[in-house]
């Protein structure tokens, strides 16, 4: 009886030490994880407004984006492996890609153009005109060390009767020299203030072109009304 008390107290022995064991492995794991940093494509600063002959309205759709990147952590690319794609858990998107991506172009476009983003707005028909922006992204591709590549195919739809929609494909190209995740969400971000430049001048023609201060490659093709 005494043996079987003492084999009882060495096993409760070893399952507190085990337990103990797990549990500062545990404190340890928390206390080693990297804190997760939170990035947006929307810019701070207030970039300059090229106002129009008379106000305009904008309404601005949620993009369409692929589920390839529509993801809470950043999903990047090697150049040396272009064919893979690897999520970095520890840098995360501050919303959804999607509403990053629209927020942002709302914001550089507005700002070209000198409108107002009456999204979710009642506007009185006919107080107004207000174009409508629709977006469909076919490459969102974040490259660290290499590139940013924004690829979209979009849709401006006028006031209607007023003039001829707008259909188009732009693919833009930003290099990003540094490895770190901010230097390429900076380099996309970039690439969106571009593409409403792009857009900003078909409806109107005067507005001036964005400064392209990374020598970013953009190509608009495909380019017709109807």
């Amino acid at each position: 009886m005494k043996l079987i008390h003492q084999q009882s107290g060495i096993l409760k022995r070893v399952a507190y030490a085990l337990c103990l064991a797990n549990m500062i492995g545990l404190a340890v794991g928390c206390a080693s994880a990297p804190p997760v940093r939170y990035y947006s494509l929307q810019p701070q600063l207030q970039s300059s407004t090229v106002t129009g002959d008379a106000p305009i309205g904008l309404q601005i759709a949620l993009p369409q984006i692929p589920e390839s990147v529509d993801r809470p952590q950043l999903m990047v690319r090697d150049p040396a492996e272009p064919q893979l794609m690897y999520a970095l858990n520890a840098d995360r998107w501050a919303g959804s890609v999607a509403d990053e991506i629209g927020q942002s172009l709302s914001f550089y476009l507005a700002g070209q153009l000198g409108a107002i983003n009456v999204q979710n707005l009642p506007v009185v028909p006919g107080s107004l005109p207000v174009w409508t922006v629709q977006s469909n992204v076919q490459q969102f591709e974040l490259m660290p060390g290499h590139s940013a590549l924004l690829d979209v195919v979009w849709t401006l739809k006028p006031p209607s009767g007023t003039r001829a929609s707008w259909i188009c494909q732009t693919r833009i190209s930003v290099p990003v020299t540094q490895k770190d995740a901010a230097s390429v969400v900076d380099g996309q971000q970039q690439a969106i203030r571009l593409l409403a430049n792009e857009m900003a001048r078909k409806i109107n023609p005067g507005v001036v072109a964005a400064d392209n201060a990374m020598q970013a490659s953009v190509q608009t093709r495909a380019c017709r009304e109807s």
